[in-house]
């Protein structure tokens, strides 16, 4: 026996083209990650611009433009601001305090991502005395 294959036999490194096909199985799997990607936000991209042509040109008056989260938005949404969501759609209507109550998170971090939310139109707020509620229209 030569000596290079009883180093090869006692060696306990994987083969060298059993190594390159994981990572070529685990580079197409990224990539279509990526693709899934490409595509969400390419569709995110159409809304936003729909919407600002709308707003822009003002073919909208009289027309109330109405932004409801549903399925594709929330998954298009951050992690952070999908939570929020969700918590509103349990609770129907709550101040920044009950959704981090809720969400286990601080309140100014709650209070930010509604009133974010609330600038991109998926949610509406109202204020009564010192408190501010927001809810899902």
């Amino acid at each position: 026996m030569v000596v290079g294959e009883t180093a090869k036999k006692k060696s306990p490194t994987l083969d060298v083209n059993a190594l390159l096909t994981m990572l070529t199985d685990e580079l197409n799997q990224i990539n279509s990650k990526l693709d899934m990607m490409a595509e969400l936000n390419g569709k995110i991209l159409k809304t936003q611009e729909e919407f600002l042509r709308r707003i822009t040109n003002g073919s909208h008056q009289g027309e109330v433009i109405k932004l409801q989260p549903d399925v594709m938005t929330l998954l298009s949404l951050p992690r952070s601001l999908r939570k929020t969501v969700m918590v509103l759609y349990k609770l129907k209507e709550a101040t920044a305090e009950d959704l981090a109550r809720e969400t286990k998170r601080l309140r100014a971090v709650e209070s930010a991502s509604a009133n974010q939310l609330v600038r991109m139109g998926y949610l509406k707020k109202k204020r009564e005395g010192r408190k501010v509620y927001f809810y899902i229209e």
